[in-house]
């Protein structure tokens, strides 16, 4: 009896691996619908069955840096070097472009800090953020390094905040500055930050609560939501997307936590390289990071069915 048990577990193992290996050369195919690269780490936070294709290789992280912004800030909150109440300025002076809607406010307008942060997450308002970035220090290395330092500290070495967003003066002529743009991080680092602030290792539970409540409000769905059958979720179970996305020139990146009836797990797609620039919702870069998220969606929820 003890042989055939062991039997079938050796089967069901070799079954589960063969479909782990086919779920991630169907997610590595997609990146020639964009002739570019791809990046995927997900984990699966109650089975620890994972799905990972270049998960180490570094990528612009476009406006998914926001997230460690974020962790930075209520980190200052709770240590109680920043008050989430704290009130921010915004004059003509300290506005950006790109996303957001504070560049197309009356000024002066004053505003709280945490606001702030909120609309850096749900609307990814580029001069919301720098006015968190601003809170951070008083030099602009020092504000830097206040993100970075932190994620030093959490073992993300390779997740790195390199400028404001859309300030061409204080960018720096370094070749991490000039391939990245704002920022970069490998699918596996981003996911062991969403994995930290799930799993409430991060910082207290509330925080972290709070940390996915904002995400989870974030309006731009076309990535990682796009194709989940959040809408067939019956009536009181959970179905919870917490995410940030990222989209800039060539790259399209969505990062976050999943919690569905079935499981929850956390995911990082980045795309990148693509030749097809663009912004629109069909964009075929676009498309591959929601299709990608299908398809990690179906190998977790499969396995957790039961089934093979």
């Amino acid at each position: 009896m003890r042989t055939f048990v062991a039997f079938l577990v050796m089967v069901q193992g070799a079954v589960c691996q063969q479909l782990k290996s086919d779920v991630e050369s169907k997610i590595a195919a997609l990146a020639s619908t964009y002739g570019g690269a791809i990046g995927v780490y997900a984990k699966d936070l109650e089975s620890g069955n994972t799905i990972s294709v270049n998960a180490d290789s570094l990528f612009p992280t476009a406006s998914t840096i926001k997230l460690p912004i974020l962790v930075t800030l209520f980190h200052k909150i709770e240590n109680g070097s920043l008050n989430p109440d704290n009130v921010v300025t915004l004059t003509d002076s300290n506005k950006w472009g790109g996303s957001g809607v504070l560049q197309f406010f009356y000024t002066p307008q004053n505003l709280k800090l945490i606001n702030a942060a909120v609309l850096m997450i749900v609307l990814s308002d580029n001069t919301a953020t720098n006015l968190v970035i601003d809170s951070f220090a008083n030099v602009h290395d020092e504000k830097l390094a206040a993100v970075n330092s932190l994620m030093d500290s959490l073992g993300l070495k390779h997740t790195r905040l390199l400028n404001k967003m859309m300030s061409w003066k204080t960018k720096k002529n370094t070749p991490e500055s000039l391939r990245f743009g704002v920022g970069y991080s490998s699918p596996k680092e981003m996911s062991r930050l969403v994995e930290l602030i799930a799993e409430h290792k991060i910082l207290s539970p509330a925080t972290c609560d709070e940390i996915i409540k904002i995400l989870s409000e974030q309006q731009d769905n076309e990535m990682i939501p796009r194709f989940l059958p959040v809408d067939s979720a019956a009536s009181g179970e959970a179905f919870i997307i917490a995410h940030k996305t990222g989209s800039v020139d060539e790259s399209k990146i969505d990062v976050g936590l999943v919690i569905c009836p079935q499981t929850k797990y956390v995911v990082s797609i980045f795309a990148d390289k693509s030749k097809y620039p663009g912004e629109g919702i069909d964009n075929p870069t676009v498309m591959a990071v929601a299709h990608a998220s299908r398809l990690i969606y179906d190998y977790f929820t499969h396995l957790r069915d039961g089934k093979n």
